[in-house]
């Protein structure tokens, strides 16, 4: 979740640092819940694909922006998550790229197995509430609401 205002950074500014840590830990707390019910989700015959999910954090001058990767930025590793997530189909026979000089087939099927998807359709709600508490919560102690 993202959440962009000028009236929410102005806001965000003025907080105490006490506050501020509510919602950091409430972004924290959702992104490592995402991590561990991904690893869940993943495919366990697709190799190391669970164990290569993580957690990412960029502290920016006034947000904490937490994501959870299914793999490392490495561009192997993006395309076999994505092909798992997605699932791939070649609607050629041959690739027109590099087919004569190597003669491979690229062609398959894959249905897809969408766990980060749907690991984000069961935490989104989750989330959002738990940083809306989190920040009225910091608001009541500071007495803006």
């Amino acid at each position: 979740m993202k959440v962009e205002s000028k009236g929410v950074k102005r806001a965000f500014k003025e907080l105490p640092r006490r506050q501020r840590k509510y919602i950091f830990t409430a972004i924290r707390k959702s992104v490592h819940e995402g991590v561990r019910l991904a690893k869940t989700m993943a495919p366990k015959a697709s190799g190391d694909l669970a164990n290569n999910i993580h957690a990412e954090f960029d502290l920016q001058p006034n947000a904490l922006v937490g994501s959870v990767e299914a793999a490392p930025p490495d561009a192997a590793s993006q395309i076999k998550a994505l092909s798992i997530e997605f699932g791939r189909q070649y609607k050629r026979k041959r690739a027109r790229i590099g087919t004569r000089s190597t003669g491979k087939k690229f062609t398959g099927k894959t249905s897809p197995n969408p766990f980060i998807q749907r690991t984000q359709s069961i935490l989104g709600p989750k989330h959002k509430a738990r940083v809306k508490r989190a920040m009225n919560k910091a608001a009541k102690e500071v007495k803006l609401a």
